[in-house]
Order: C-alpha cells, then sequence, then structure tokens
C-alpha cells in the first residue's frame, strides 16, 4: 500500500497538490461568501417559513458540495502525508502535520454536527414547527460555519509553514 500511494503521489504530484490548494480555498471561500454575501441577504427575506424554507435550501447544496470538497481535501492529504515523506523528516514538520490533522478532524466533526442540526432544522421546518428550524439555522450559519472558517485559516497557515520547512 505505502509503495502504491508513493508511486501515485510520484505520478500525479503536481496535480494532487494542484487539487487540495484549490479544494481548501474553495471551502474557505464558499464559508465567506455563506457568511458575508448569502446570510446578510437571507436576514432581509420577509417571512418565517419564506426564509427557513430557502436557508434550508442553500445549506442543502452546501453540505452536497462539503461533502465533495472534504473527499478531495482528505485524499490529497493522505497521499501528500505518504508522498512527501513526512512521517520520516523533521520531527517539528512531523507535529505539526499531525496538529493540521487534528484540526480537520474537528473540522470534520463540527460539519457533521452542522449536518445533524440541518436535519433537525429540515424536520422542523416540514412539521411547521419554524422556531426551531430558525433556530437551527441560526446555529449553523452564526456559529458553527464562523468556527469552520477559522479553524480552517488556521490550518492553511500551518499547511504554508509545513510547505516552508
Amino acid at each position: 500500500m505505502y509503495g502504491l500511494t508513493t508511486d501515485i503521489f510520484e505520478s500525479y504530484k503536481t496535480l494532487i497538490i494542484f487539487l487540495h490548494i484549490l479544494s481548501a480555498s474553495i471551502l474557505i471561500g464558499s464559508m465567506f461568501a455563506l457568511i458575508f454575501i448569502v446570510r446578510p441577504v437571507a436576514k432581509k427575506l420577509e417571512g418565517v417559513e419564506f426564509r427557513c424554507g430557502n436557508c434550508l435550501k442553500i445549506l442543502k447544496r452546501f453540505n452536497v458540495f462539503l461533502i465533495l470538497i472534504m473527499l478531495i481535501i482528505l485524499s490529497a492529504s493522505f497521499f501528500m502525508n505518504i508522498g512527501m515523506g513526512f512521517e520520516y523528516g523533521n520531527p517539528t514538520v512531523f507535529i505539526m502535520i499531525h496538529i493540521k490533522e487534528a484540526l480537520w478532524i474537528f473540522l470534520s466533526f463540527n460539519f457533521l454536527y452542522m449536518y445533524k442540526k440541518y436535519l433537525n432544522a429540515k424536520k422542523a421546518y416540514k412539521q411547521k414547527d419554524f422556531l426551531v428550524a430558525q433556530e437551527n439555522i441560526i446555529l449553523i450559519v452564526k456559529y458553527l460555519i464562523p468556527l469552520n472558517l477559522i479553524v480552517s485559516l488556521i490550518a492553511v497557515y500551518f499547511g504554508i509553514i509545513i510547505k516552508d520547512m
């Protein structure tokens, strides 16, 4: 398995690194867009039912998009970690990679929690319990997405530090 992974990485090194950086950029950009473009517009929509319905549609598309992006990031990270031989290199780099992995694990669990809250909001919306739906949507948009954005930016910063070591 190790040899195959290093062979694949050596053959497609530029593409794998490009996909990793592109996916991280798209993920961070999408969270910025939700926070600074979509959220202010959604706040101004008239009627709780209409606002909740539209927010749920946006979050559904974001969740599908998120799964694809996270799979690309995690796959590229796997190939980069083994292909670049980080486990045999500088111990500081090795520790920083583990910190970055811990950040991504936290992000993954937080995205799963966001999805659970999305499902709760969707269920409440179908039952016409707009207060519960709105509370779940607010938690996602006002707190969980900004938290993920901050953690993602920290992970990117660690990636830059690792690249320079």
